[in-house]
């Protein structure tokens, strides 16, 4: 579940950057996802392309519980479309939820559409 109570991630506009912080519960611990980095609990790394401007992306895992908490925050140029960036992270963890619960999906094309509209507004209202 994100922390927001719409379900999407929570934006901050700041600097000519859109900051996303997508939240998820898992009902798994962290060791079943995370082997290494700082502890099995935070990477990041930028995934933009040689040339372009930097989009970090970082990963945190904390235990919560039976399972753990997982927070993706990325960063985005403002000029550019942070809600299909989030759009696009909210399927790929909705593509991890579902090979952690060993049932792994395809890209979810439709949850990606229904995300980017629901961005667009979000975006807007910043």
């Amino acid at each position: 579940m994100s922390e927001d109570a719409s379900g999407l991630a929570t934006l901050t506009r700041k600097a000519g950057v859109v900051e996303a912080r997508l939240t998820r519960r898992i009902d798994h611990p962290p060791a079943l996802r995370v082997s290494v980095f700082e502890d099995g609990r935070l990477v990041e790394y930028s995934w933009s392309s040689p040339g372009e401007p930097q989009r970090p992306v970082r990963w945190e895992v904390a235990p919560e519980g039976e399972g753990a908490r997982l927070t993706l925050t990325l960063t985005v140029p403002a000029a550019e479309d942070p809600g299909r960036a989030c759009a696009g992270w909210e399927a790929h963890l909705e593509m991890l939820q579902a090979a952690l619960e060993g049932v792994p999906i395809k890209f979810p094309f439709e949850s990606f559409q229904a995300a980017r509209e629901a961005y667009r507004i979000k975006v807007a209202e910043l």
